[in-house]
């Protein structure tokens, strides 16, 4: 299986980039091969022309995206919601097939009490307008920059059992819904 996973944020030193990180691990090490989709985005995805006649630098970022058998989508929350560099990509996939069916599961971030709930919301709202299929168990983390050691490696035993809980259970969805998916061929 092919999972594809989205730190949803271009920011330099983002710690949704080192938590896409550790969950690739999670999924390689229980058998999956994992592509993590940085968004540093070229400046082509800000031309006009974007959307109707992609760059070869898009048409390569959306392939790899609709090369998932799921994706995950690591959201720090920005201004309450999730940052526009993941809108601006995401608003790249073609439709219906970009988001069509296809498993999708959360994780959110922030760094106060809400811990990413606004944004995984919001972005879950975009989702389930194009039609994913949303993993119920979502994950949020509060309190981000506590989550990590000085290392830039993941500090809590506890968060890192459900990461690799949803890991688990994300793959196990996937497998469920594949009739979903083979219906609509």
């Amino acid at each position: 299986m092919h999972i594809v996973i989205i730190p949803g944020t271009n920011r330099t030193g983002s710690l949704s980039i080192l938590l896409a990180q550790h969950a690739a691990k999670d999924y390689e090490a229980i058998g999956h091969t994992v592509d993590v989709l940085l968004l540093d985005l070229e400046p082509d995805y800000l031309a006009g022309s974007a959307y109707k006649e992609p760059t070869p630098a898009i048409t390569a970022r959306v392939q790899r995206f609709l090369a998932a058998d799921g994706v995950v989508f690591v959201v720090p929350e920005y201004n309450g919601s999730f940052p526009g560099i993941l809108k601006l990509y995401l608003d790249t996939l073609p439709y219906p097939q970009g988001f069509d069916r296809r498993p999708c599961a959360f994780i959110g971030l922030a760094a106060g009490q809400f811990k990413g709930l606004r944004a995984v919301e919001h972005l879950q709202g975009v989702a389930g307008y194009r039609n994913a299929l949303m993993y119920p168990n979502r994950l949020f983390i509060g309190e981000a920059w506590k989550q990590f050691t000085p290392e830039k490696t993941l500090g809590d035993p506890e968060l890192a059992k459900r990461l690799l809980a949803q890991a688990k259970g994300f793959v196990r969805y996937i497998e469920g819904t594949a009739q979903l998916r083979d219906d609509a061929t």
